[in-house]
């Protein structure tokens, strides 16, 4: 990939919430693209790990949707940490 002032980084991150201030984030994923939006590299994903504590405190649109898709049994099993 070369660089160029024009390309985007683009952070997509999973929280436990919608409030910014009280919600952690879950996941992380990263995409660059040219200023077309065609992708040229796509980074890791990462699970975070976060406690029950924290994973029992999330919303009840989370707890389904994350539980659904496997999430929330990654950030238990992760060793990723901020």
């Amino acid at each position: 990939m070369t660089c160029n002032d024009t390309n985007l980084i683009w952070l997509d991150l999973e929280m436990t919430g919608l409030e910014p201030e009280i919600d952690v984030i879950l996941e992380i994923a990263t995409i660059v693209t040219d200023s077309q939006l065609n992708i040229l590299a796509e980074g890791p994903v990462f699970a975070i790990s976060q406690s029950d504590k924290v994973l029992d405190t999330m919303s009840e649109w989370c707890i389904e949707h994350h539980g659904q898709s496997g999430l929330t049994q990654r950030c238990r099993e992760s060793e990723v940490s901020l």
